[in-house]
């Protein structure tokens, strides 16, 4: 009996360790967003130690030439007096936790010098409504009238803490009446001081983020206890452009669909090698996909954008990574490497290899 209980204790073992979700702590942060985040090219990481702290860490990351990596230095930051919300609720005094977009930028100064990111100059006339009652509740309103005549509660875009600022979309689609309005990235009062639910960092990482955000990037926040984070990271679900690949004239299936990311095709390594005629090999311990056709040899490394043809090192503008526990290699280099012909039909969605 014992024997037979230590049989299904390894079985069990054996069982979690094939099918379980991987660990995030053997999971780097840059592969985790590598492998869910397709569609943008920046992100912010605001996460705290514990949910009850005002006290947080802003990380900035951006995708480079296909390799998301660490973009400015981490820098401290502060969030609400009541730390991170477990349930959002109108004047909670608590930060949202989650993934939200960044809007637009907006100061009642003027817009930083090289700031390419939108900018909004507030007025006297820019209110942001946290009336839960009206129908302008959680939305920024230009209004040259007495705003107490209109709303209950309202916030001045012109407040002294809003000299440099971003829109964090929170409760946007569909916005709903006592979930939480008004949060935004912005200069703190302090390094001690906490706010009413919003981000802030100092006066210059504050003017920092600006330069560094580009609009065309789609820039993204994600908020929480850094025990939440990568949880976070890993739940997204991106849509994704899928693409056919025929080669000479045979359209085919792969186990993960090509797909069409930042202007390039990516399939799944083997399947394309394979369909080249060439011999295809994976080095889980060095990540790193080995390919031969007729005395031709080509590697590629997952996250890298340097690749070898023969030993000869090439850089490209993005790279090999994993889409659904699928690596993916960029078809365009992997097929002329092998002298093949590529043609793309943006019509069609469609490209075509002939050899």
């Amino acid at each position: 009996m014992k024997n037979r209980w230590m049989l299904c204790g390894v079985a069990l073992l054996l069982f979690l360790a094939i099918y379980a979700k991987p660990a995030f702590a053997d999971f780097p942060r840059q592969k985790l967003i590598s492998s869910k985040f397709f569609n943008e090219s920046q992100m912010i990481i605001v996460e705290a130690n514990g949910w009850d702290t005002k006290y947080a860490k802003l990380s900035t990351y951006e995708k480079i030439d296909g390799v998301w990596q660490k973009a400015l230095s981490d820098m401290p930051a502060t969030i609400g007096y009541n730390g991170f919300a477990q349930v959002m609720k109108e004047g909670g005094g608590a930060s949202p936790t989650g993934i939200y977009n960044i809007g637009t930028g907006f100061g009642w100064a003027a817009k930083p010098a090289g700031t390419t990111y939108s900018y909004r100059v507030t007025t006297s006339y820019d209110y942001w409504v946290d009336d839960v009652s009206s129908p302008d509740y959680n939305k920024w309103i230009y209004f040259t009238g007495n705003p107490s005549s209109r709303w209950k509660s309202f916030e001045r875009m012109n407040h002294p803490l809003y000299k440099y600022g971003a829109v964090i979309k929170y409760n946007e689609n569909p916005i709903v009446a006592g979930k939480g309005s008004a949060i935004f990235l912005h200069v703190w009062k302090s390094s001690t001081s906490a706010t009413a639910g919003c981000v802030a960092v100092s006066e210059a990482n504050m003017k920092n983020i600006l330069g560094w955000m580009n609009s065309k990037k789609k820039p993204l926040i994600v908020m929480g206890p850094t025990a939440k984070i990568d949880g976070y990271l890993y739940a997204r679900s991106e849509k994704l452009n899928e693409v056919d690949i025929l080669v000479n004239g045979v359209k085919h299936e792969f186990d993960q669909p090509p797909v069409l990311i930042d202007g390039r095709t990516l399939a799944p390594f083997r399947g394309i090698g394979e369909l080249l005629g060439a011999t295809v090999e994976w080095d889980a311990t060095n990540e790193t996909v080995h390919a031969e056709l007729n005395g031709t040899t080509v590697e590629l490394k997952y996250l890298s954008n340097i690749v070898k043809i023969n030993g000869k090192s090439i850089t490209l503008d993005t790279a090999p990574i994993i889409i659904n526990n699928r690596l993916v290699v960029p078809v365009r280099f992997f097929a002329e490497a092998f002298d093949a012909e590529v043609k793309w039909d943006g019509s069609k969605n469609m490209v075509f290899i002939n050899k």
